[in-house]
């Protein structure tokens, strides 16, 4: 058998081999570190040749799902969850990754989609870099799957429709199915389809209104997409209205913090990265703030001022804190650069050099 060193290597052997029984079969990645996205299987083929660091680490792992098909079994794909460690470029740790390969291939040969006898169960369950998804990583990972694949949506979709595009106003919202929400959520980014402007129009009106847990659910459903521009400038509008009562009250509210992850999938743009520095301009002791930043908007700290001020903020906040959310994010490769240009500068404060002594003990602690 021909060596298999990468996952895209066995994926393709599992592909050649199905073509050898007239079968026509693809492949697909998703990074479920962060946000729940698909990986363009070119990036990830360079990835794996460490030509280009892993975009998004979350605890020094990717986090990934990959998904096998055959057109006989299109509607049922084979998937595995899979969590990789990272070294400390944000390159996968080819021994660990080699051994991954090694206990897939001697359970299922190349066909990722054979059946399995329970023997081959026992030994797949014995590996140790499978996992297994939170609920709202699944519920989006599966929702993404289906509508990239063109697979109905979830049994779920239907109420879950109606419901939050005002159809069925006498209908109750603790009804609707988790992943029906996010089926929804998924697809509103077919402006043509049926009901969509609608829905959108509903979105924009009624999210701030529904009770607490339904706009927690569709927060969680929100954050791993990039909501279409006019939902997302409507919701980016009542964050701005929410920050502003929240800096005359004083106090930073769940409502805000939602509508900032909610948003977040556009982090990158110049109204979000605006609402943000006036977060960290009212509220930089917040720690719900500084962990919200770097979990869900770690995009908007691209902007350089940003980064400098939450940097700051996590100094003065804890250096704990600060040590645990910088490794963090050291690893994300966008970032990386500014980070170590601003470990560079003269301290800014007290608070932030005790922070990178903190840091720097800690480190070396590590690879001693």
């Amino acid at each position: 058998m021909q060596s298999i060193d990468t996952i895209t290597e066995f994926l393709t052997a599992a592909a050649q081999g199905a073509a050898q029984q007239k079968q026509a079969a693809q492949f697909r990645v998703y990074d479920l570190s962060r946000r729940v996205q698909a990986i363009d299987s070119t990036r990830f083929a360079s990835i794996e040749r460490d030509e280009q660091p892993f975009p998004h680490p979350r605890q020094a792992h990717a986090w990934l799902g990959v998904v096998f098909w055959t057109d006989v079994q299109a509607h049922d794909p084979y998937i595995w969850f899979v969590k990789l460690p990272l070294d400390e470029r944000a390159l996968f740790q080819h021994a660990a990754r080699q051994h991954f390969l090694r206990i897939i291939v001697e359970a299922l040969g190349t066909d990722p989609a054979a059946a399995l006898d329970e023997n081959q169960r026992e030994r797949l369950q014995q590996n140790p870099y499978l996992f297994t998804p939170d609920e709202v990583k699944l519920a989006a990972f599966h929702a993404q799957v289906s509508r990239d694949l063109d697979l109905p949506p979830s049994i779920f979709y239907e109420d879950a429709h109606s419901f939050l595009s005002g159809v069925q106003e006498e209908a109750r919202w603790q009804d609707i199915g988790i992943q029906g929400i996010h089926d929804v959520i998924a697809r509103l980014q077919h402006p043509d389809a049926p009901g969509q402007a609608a829905l959108q129009s509903n979105l924009s009106e009624q999210y701030s209104q529904w009770p607490e847990p339904l706009a927690d659910a569709l927060m969680l459903a929100m954050e791993h997409q990039m909501l279409p521009q006019a939902l997302q400038a409507k919701l980016l509008s009542d964050l701005s209205q929410s920050i502003a009562h929240d800096v005359a009250q004083n106090t930073l509210s769940e409502h805000s913090l939602r509508l900032l992850r909610s948003t977040s999938g556009r982090s990158l743009s110049t109204d979000y990265q605006g609402c943000v520095r006036t977060l960290l301009d009212a509220f930089p002791s917040s720690e719900a703030l500084l962990v919200t930043l770097a979990a869900r908007s770690w995009e908007a700290l691209l902007d350089y001022d940003n980064l400098r001020q939450y940097i700051e903020a996590l100094a003065a906040h804890s250096e704990s804190l600060f040590v645990q959310t910088f490794k963090d994010l050291v690893m994300l490769a966008a970032i990386r650069p500014l980070l170590l240009n601003l470990l560079r500068q003269p301290p800014s404060s007290p608070d932030l050099q005790r922070a990178i002594d903190s840091l720097i003990q800690h480190t070396r602690g590590r690879s001693a």
